[in-house]
């Protein structure tokens, strides 16, 4: 067998093989069978031919032996002289009872007349005037010895056929004619002793091919000649004729043995129809059929048998083979198998693509250790070295790997030497993927990092937010006071002066409040349509006042105006700090860059520190020449407290600040450094195409605009700072209300239920109740109540609280006066 027939043997399923081999032997078997009938036809063909040939040949001889015994008689008469044959009728008569199938003897002259007979009853056809027999040696038409046609003696009578000699006179002239009538019963008789079966037949013809007589007999069929054809042929050619043909009698297919009777004018045939011939043939095909069909099922059940149990053990070393498979292809783990000094890798699992990048076709011959990080490959070649000292133990450590790409991943690796094992053979590696656990845990770190660094910064803006609420309490008073003072002062007077002074200090003042709650992110600037290059334009004017000797600026800005959505004190905080920080990275000197302009992003952009979404952008971008920053320095920069400066010369607050802002107002930023190349930061915001459209109604400014003022009302002023009950309450009175003043909520509550109050002014951070709390308690006693919020704090969440405690009107302090009488003329109206 070849190598390539062996393969592809060793391919078929063995159970396959099993019924492949069953069908192969049924399909022997059943060859074997067919071949049994075919040589058992044969043979019964054979066999029965062989008996009638037998049979033929016996009953032709002894045929001839009767005929003989006739033919003596009619030769004794021939030889005797004309007296002596007309003496010699009561010798016809002795000799006719020693031989019982001679009917009748009869002895006729020249002329045709009866010289002597056996008997006085007419032996021959009485319905014929002249016998045939005589005719034909009168005219020499016949041989020395004829045989006759069969006839009945009588209707319904006995069958005979004449056998008659001429008979010459003293010349050798035609003298006469013997003839004897052989009655056919005898051979009849003879014929049925022989039992040939159902279908089989004994026939005596003539050479003619008159049937002389046939058993069974056939009816109608005697005297009547029938084409010789095959049989006749063969018989005159050989004497004889053995073989199938058509019965020239029934029309069947028969098998028969013809033969010549010695010395006379006939055949004898023997033979059978085809269904008796084969009748044994069928009956012992049955039994092969049988005993095949016996023997083909049982052969069948137990190759099923043994294939069934071979294919449930194969079934079951699939599944566990598909286990094994799944569980190794589709395992988040790689499995590699190496001889590490007999040729290296020979097998490496899906996974191992999936983690490092490479197939088996990449890593076939190659050594583990090759893809171990060169800082760490000496420690794993020495726990290798010990591994294979130790069969069966295992070793487990952490490296990072080389990736197909040139990166290096972080595995868990877990080696064991199978070696000894006869079916592995090889060292076993499993690298298991950790490189999330350790940016996880380094995240976490990270995060770790940045929560002290924000429970520091929480701390700081508690303070901030603390101190900016109190001075914001005392900003309300000082920019009240100083209105007033404003508003009663002559015009053009010192007094005027002053007052407007004070007024712009306490504005300024207030600027910074905002900053600091900035920085605590209890406050949200304001958030409206601004156009980015005035405020960048306005902020460089002030950066170049300020540039160090040797640091020049450059600045590009947009042909047309790009704006954006955002507070200008905030947007004005970003660019003044990202330049102060550029300066800084400078000592030396060197060129701040700055330019502005429109970007429009097709797709989303993964940026180091946030991603950018697809839009059009306004693009805010300060580059330096300046030191750079390594790739530990910018994965911090934007952490709260985070500073590379010396001690006292930062706070690390002014990036996270920046941060922030761009963030919460949907932007992002891209910072690209490399120490010694300086730094490059991209602000990202949102750009407002069309400021009508997407800018809300401006109205009017509101101190061109006339104070609407009161006709009396009584409003109720809740603050837990009585300087600013006092002044709200002073600017109230000028403004023609009547005003209430408390300086806690239940004072506040007293107050309501005391008599009519028609509208409230309220702060939110109070003592006991709050201002929204305070504003649920009044509207559960008159649910149309105006009530406006005052606080430092601005920002959707107190919006929120607002809303759901009724508040529709929300002040910001530190206000003024004006500011005051505008938001409870809107509410009042409202009410009304």
């Amino acid at each position: 067998m070849t190598p390539g027939v062996r393969a592809a043997l060793s391919r078929i399923p063995l159970g396959r093989a099993l019924i492949a081999l069953g069908l192969v032997l049924v399909a022997i078997n059943i060859a074997a069978a067919i071949w049994d009938v075919r040589k058992a036809r044969d043979r019964t063909e054979s066999r029965a031919l062989r008996d009638f040939s037998n049979v033929t040949r016996l009953l032709a001889e002894q045929t001839a032996a009767s005929l003989d015994s006739v033919d003596l008689i009619l030769r004794a008469v021939h030889s005797k002289s004309a007296a002596e044959r007309a003496a010699i009728e009561p010798k016809l008569r002795d000799e006719l009872a020693r031989i019982p199938h001679i009917a009748a003897l009869t002895v006729l002259d020249a002329r045709g007349q009866v010289i002597a007979r056996s008997s006085e009853i007419p032996a021959f056809d009485p319905d014929v005037v002249e016998p045939p027999y005589f005719a034909a040696h009168r005219d020499g038409a016949a041989a020395p010895l004829h045989l006759g046609e069969p006839y009945r003696v009588a209707p319904g009578g006995q069958w005979r056929v004449v056998l008659s000699r001429r008979l010459a006179d003293a010349d050798g002239r035609f003298g006469g004619v013997v003839a004897a009538a052989i009655g056919l019963d005898a051979f009849d008789r003879l014929y049925r002793t022989i039992d040939l079966g159902d279908g089989g037949f004994i026939t005596l013809l003539s050479s003619k091919g008159t049937l002389i007589t046939r058993v069974p007999d056939p009816g109608n069929a005697r005297g009547r000649k029938f084409p010789g054809g095959r049989i006749m042929a063969g018989v005159d050619r050989d004497g004889r004729f053995e073989g199938w043909t058509t019965s020239p009698i029934t029309d069947e297919r028969v098998l028969l043995a013809t033969s010549a009777v010695r010395g006379f004018p006939l055949l004898v045939a023997s033979g059978a129809n085809e269904a008796a011939v084969f009748a044994p043939w069928r009956d012992e095909a049955w039994l092969v059929f049988d005993r095949t069909l016996l023997t083909s099922a049982a052969m069948l059940a137990l190759i099923g048998l043994a294939a069934w149990g071979l294919k449930r053990r194969e079934r079951a070393l699939a599944r566990s083979w598909r286990r094994y498979q799944a569980m190794i292809e589709h395992s988040s783990d790689a499995l590699i198998l190496s001889r590490p000094t007999m040729g290296g890798i020979l097998y490496a699992s899906p996974a191992i693509e999936r983690l490092l990048g490479f197939s088996i076709e990449d890593l076939r011959g190659a050594e583990v250790m090759d893809l171990v990080h060169p800082e760490q490959r000496e420690a794993a070649l020495r726990l290798r070295a010990e591994l294979m000292r130790s069969p069966g133990k295992i070793s487990v450590d952490e490296v990072r790997v080389r990736h197909k790409d040139g990166s290096y991943r972080w595995v868990e690796l877990t080696r064991k030497n199978l070696l000894h094992e006869p079916s592995v053979r090889a060292v076993v590696f499993n690298f298991r993927d950790i490189t999330e656990r350790k940016q996880a845990e380094a995240e976490r770190q990270r995060l770790e990092s940045r929560l002290r660094q924000a429970e520091k910064m929480e701390a700081v803006g508690r303070l901030a937010g603390g101190i900016a609420h109190d001075f914001n309490n005392i900003l309300g008073g000082i920019l009240g006071y100083a209105e007033m003072l404003a508003e009663n002062a002559p015009a053009g007077s010192p007094l005027k002066r002053y007052a407007d002074n004070v007024l712009t200090g306490a504005n300024r003042a207030s600027g910074l409040v905002e900053q600091i709650l900035s920085y605590s992110r209890s406050q949200r600037g304001k958030r409206a349509p601004v156009e980015l290059g005035r405020i960048v334009a306005e902020t460089l004017e002030l950066v170049r006042g300020s540039l160090p000797p040797g640091i020049r600026l450059e600045s590009e800005f947009s042909s047309s105006p790009i704006h954006v959505v955002g507070d200008p004190t905030q947007l004005h905080q970003v660019t003044m700090n990202l330049c102060t920080n550029a300066c800084h990275a400078m000592p030396q000197g060197g060129v701040l860059r700055v330019t502005l302009d429109a970007q429009s992003v097709e797709a989303e952009r993964a940026l180091a520190h946030n991603t950018l979404h697809a839009g059009t952008y306004a693009r805010l971008t300060v580059e330096d020449t300046g030191s750079g920053m390594d790739e530990a320095t910018l994965a911090r920069i934007f952490e709260p407290f985070f500073t590379t400066k010396e001690v006292g010369k930062g706070t690390g607050l002014g990036l996270a600040l920046v941060y922030g802002i761009v963030t919460d107002s949907a932007g992002a930023i891209d910072v690209t450094s490399a120490p010694g190349r300086g730094s490059r930061f991209a602000i990202y915001l949102p750009r407002v195409v069309s400021v009508e459209e997407q800018a809300p109604a401006i109205g009017e400014d509101p101190a061109a605009a006339p104070v609407v003022r009161g006709s009396g009302e009584r409003v109720l002023v809740v603050d837990d700072e009585e300087a600013l009950v006092a002044v709200t309450s002073e600017a109230l009175k000028r403004f023609g209300y009547e005003p209430v003043g408390c300086s806690d909520g239940a004072a506040a509550l007293a107050a309501f239920d005391g008599g009519r109050i028609d509208a409230v002014i309220a702060d939110e951070v109070m003592p006991g109740l709050s201002g929204t709390q305070l504003a649920r308690a009044l509207r559960r006693r008159r649910a149309d109540l105006p009530i406006v919020l005052v606080s430092g704090y601005t920002g959707p969440m107190l919006s929120e609280r607002a809303l759901a405690a009724g508040i529709t009107e929300i002040l910001k302090k530190p206000f003024q006066s004006r500011d005051i009488a505008s938001a409870l003329a809107r509410v009042l109206r409202r009410a009304a």
